[in-house]
């Protein structure tokens, strides 16, 4: 079904220049470059990425696993919190988990063939992920430990289990199924076969193009002044809690600004005086969100960490926009944690170009949330499908 949210519509300028100039006086170049100075790091001096550390915008360098021991692989960049974050972004331990999979079954792989030169080495790519969280994950300077285990071998496929370990405590899991880049035997034979995905958004009717939508900065100091926003926080903290519109705008875009990805939003995604009627009047569960996002820079081994990054994204914006979906506004949930996460890779896309998540909700019932999403090139090809339940508790008001 095609959703009714993204139909054409005309953006209405309900911000003044002055506000828009007064939150971004904060980002100017001078205010980061003395930001720079004070703490004597060179690194900070990239304008472009100011707040953080320049190898945080390569995907491949904040992912990046050392295997410690055999079948053991540890995190090698600090990982930060994401936005009001209890813990580390669940992405990240999704995207780590599927790494620590392909390098482990490409090391295997590599290991056997040694003892047969006849034997090439075989390369594999991940089609499905599938996350338990069990306990939140801290940030640096607590390592991650991901041990990973065989449970399958074969000629095409392979599954593997992955156990992450911080502080000696099991805190997530994850049962990672491979197969190879280049089929062996009758299964190699497609002819026949069955080949069909859903179709992916049409432009400029389920979704603007990407240079027609804002960007996450504007998008976010849109979201910080609503008026949707400042009413839930006097309904839950009260006339005397005064929420600070710039303030709030500087952290949720330093949060973002840090991340290895980038992302463009329909207006109404964060405000919801610009959805249209016809949206509301659906069903929630018929209701789909969609927004563009990309990789900050291109990837060196694609064919490792396009996979990796998918799994990354996957968990963004996803659990969180059930609130979008149910009409609320984003980031006012009481309570958000995700239980479980399953991601199906179906066909591996260039993540340095806009790509685009459609997220639906179809089913909320005893503070769980069920989420299903599909992540599309601009040309419609399928590059995952994920699916995830989590708590999603909300304010009574």
């Amino acid at each position: 079904m095609i959703s009714t949210l993204a139909r054409p519509f005309r953006i209405q300028p309900r911000f003044s220049r002055s506000f828009i100039q007064s939150t971004t006086t904060f980002f100017s170049t001078s205010a980061l470059q003395k930001q720079a100075q004070h703490h004597g790091n060179p690194e900070h001096q990239n304008t472009t990425n100011p707040f953080h550390p320049s190898s945080w915008d390569s995907i491949e360098s904040y992912l990046n696993l050392t295997e410690e021991s055999l079948s053991t692989y540890v995190n090698v960049s600090p990982l930060h919190l994401a936005y009001r974050g209890r813990g580390l972004f669940g992405g990240t331990l999704a995207a780590q988990s599927t790494l620590a999979s392909i390098l482990h079954a490409n090391s295997t792989s590599s290991t056997n063939a040694n003892s047969d030169d006849t034997i090439k080495p075989k390369k594999w790519k991940p089609i499905s992920t599938h996350c338990v969280f069990l306990h939140p994950a801290k940030p640096h300077p607590h390592k991650l430990t991901y041990k990973v285990e065989t449970l399958k071998t074969g000629k095409n496929y392979c599954t593997k289990e992955v156990q992450l370990i911080q502080d000696e405590r099991l805190i997530f899991k994850a049962t990672v199924t491979l197969q190879a880049y280049e089929l062996a035997g009758s299964a190699a034979n497609m002819d026949g076969q069955l080949n069909h995905h859903s179709d992916g958004p049409h432009l400029n009717v389920d979704i603007l193009p990407p240079e027609k939508c804002l960007d996450q900065e504007t998008a976010f100091r849109i979201w910080s002044n609503s008026n949707q926003v400042k009413k839930h926080h006097k309904l839950r903290y009260g006339d005397e809690s005064e929420w600070n519109v710039i303030d709030e705008a500087k952290k949720v875009i330093e949060a973002y600004g840090k991340e290895p990805f980038m992302w463009k939003f329909p207006q109404q995604f964060f405000d919801l005086d610009q959805v249209q009627q016809s949206e509301k009047e659906i069903p929630v569960h018929d209701r789909t969100v969609r927004y563009w996002v990309k990789s900050k820079s291109g990837l060196k081994d694609p064919d490792v960490y396009s996979w990796a990054a998918l799994a990354y994204v996957s968990d963004y914006f996803y659990l969180s926009a059930n609130m979008r979906l149910n009409l609320r506004p984003m980031f006012t949930t009481k309570f958000s944690v995700s239980l479980d996460h399953t991601i199906y890779f179906n066909q591996q896309i260039n993540v340095s170009d806009w790509f685009s998540y459609n997220v639906k909700n179809l089913k909320a019932g005893e503070n769980r949330s069920i989420m299903f999403g599909e992540i599309f090139d601009q040309e419609g090809t399928l590059a995952a499908t994920t699916i995830q339940e989590g708590l999603s508790v909300v304010h009574h008001h």
